[in-house]
């Protein structure tokens, strides 16, 4: 009886490599890194296609390398904002409050094709209504008037205030609204619009830290405190 399972052992064995001989060899294991992705930027109005983020990246490397930060930070900018960037363009320095303020409504009284301007301040009081009355009168001579206010910065001044303007024909958004419901998907309390532009005609621009207030009506060179709400943002 030992002897018959003794062969029987025997035959499935041969019968195990008679198949394992037949069979092809078994498939070499290598390690194989993940094929890069490829790279996608972001642009004005969203995100730029492969082809295009490859065009941007591309002209990176033939301007320069790591080095030439500028270069690559003039290449960004004008293939993103689809404009090429200008030489022969001056700046002036305003260095107080009414001197910044008498030369934006200067240049609002001298629009002729559109007014964009953006704040996080816009009071009602003696410099707003100034503002208010200069971009209303830009908009009943046909130039095209557009406000971006922050929601929290101009939480103080009465909609009657902003109504007015709006019926006069200037387009008014209320940057991420107090009012959750009102907000679009993301909402978030403490995300704010600190930026105060305005730009006329695509032609002249006034940026840096100055808000609509009678808070900033004050020359830098009065070392008094006045009273009143900080111009913070």
């Amino acid at each position: 009886m030992a002897k018959r399972w003794r062969a029987l052992a025997l035959l499935v064995a041969g019968l195990c490599l008679l198949f394992l001989s037949t069979c092809s060899a078994l498939p070499s294991l290598e390690h194989r890194q993940p094929a890069a992705k490829a790279v996608q930027l972001d642009g004005a109005h969203g995100p730029l296609s492969i082809a295009h983020s490859k065009a941007i990246i591309d002209a990176l490397q033939a301007r320069g390398g790591p080095g030439n930060t500028l270069a690559r930070h003039l290449t960004i900018e004008e293939t993103i904002v689809d404009s090429p960037l200008t030489t022969g363009n001056r700046v002036e320095l305003l260095q107080n409050g009414p001197q910044t303020y008498q030369a934006m409504l200067g240049a609002i009284a001298t629009a002729r094709v559109h007014i964009n301007m953006e704040t996080y301040i816009f009071d009602d009081d003696e410099v707003g209504r100034q503002f208010a009355a200069a971009l209303l009168a830009a908009q009943q001579r046909g130039v095209r008037v557009n406000l971006i206010r922050d929601s929290v910065g101009t939480l103080g001044t009465p909609s009657g205030f902003f109504q007015k303007m709006t019926s006069g024909g200037i387009a008014i958004v209320q940057f991420n609204p107090v009012n959750p419901l009102q907000a679009k998907a993301g909402w978030q309390v403490n995300q704010r619009d600190h930026r105060k532009l305005l730009i006329i005609d695509g032609r002249t621009a006034f940026l840096g830290g100055i808000n609509i207030s009678n808070v900033y009506s004050g020359s830098s060179l009065n070392l008094r405190h006045k009273a009143g709400r900080s111009g913070g943002g």
